[in-house]
């Protein structure tokens, strides 16, 4: 006997299958992709630390530190006499002079006439004047992008930086008429 209501129930199930299996499937939304920020590259460092000349108690440390082709330079003295003092880099990286011109003139590659850190002519070693306080104490932080920490022609690395006793005018060639250099360091790859 043929049964009518098995009959559709049988029909529209049969619909609801053909319908399910031929409709489009729901896909999952693809995943989003991780996106990582970008490390900052290491800095290169070189660091070199001051040695007093003879008779003199004070100390003091220089870093260089180059990300890309821009160098900051920070030094840190103590125990100096307060005021205005010359601040350079030196072409030979030789302490052993007792008055420290062992480390010959200005780091001077492009043989430019000296001038200070903000002069668009001047020698890549015019760091400028480091001020001292009442107390001692002096820190000066610029950044030049004539020198480099990286090997080659203007790295820093196997230099000398020198303080001098007196202040830099920025103008007087070939030195700026700083007077003689009380501190000296040798500047040499950290780590």
């Amino acid at each position: 006997m043929f049964d009518r209501k098995k009959a559709l129930f049988l029909c529209v199930v049969g619909v609801a299958v053909l319908v399910a299996g031929c409709a489009k499937k729901e896909e999952a939304p693809a995943p989003t992709p991780v996106v990582e920020e970008a490390a900052a590259p290491e800095p290169m460092i070189a660091i070199a630390v001051l040695q007093p000349r003879a008779g003199l108690d004070l100390s003091g440390t220089v870093s260089f530190s180059q990300v890309g082709v821009t160098v900051t330079i920070a030094a840190h003295v103590e125990g100096v006499a307060p005021g205005k003092h010359g601040f350079h880099l030196h072409e030979l990286g030789d302490c052993s002079a007792e008055d420290f011109t062992s480390t010959g003139g200005h780091f001077n590659p492009t043989e430019a006439p000296h001038g200070g850190p903000a002069d668009r002519v001047r020698h890549a070693g015019d760091f400028g004047n480091l001020e001292v306080g009442a107390d001692g104490a002096g820190h000066l932080e610029l950044t030049s992008d004539m020198i480099t920490v990286a090997t080659g022609p203007n790295t820093v690395v196997g230099r000398a930086v020198i303080l001098h006793e007196g202040e830099d005018d920025l103008e007087s060639q070939p030195t700026g008429a700083a007077g003689g250099r009380i501190a000296c360091g040798v500047v040499e790859p950290a780590g």
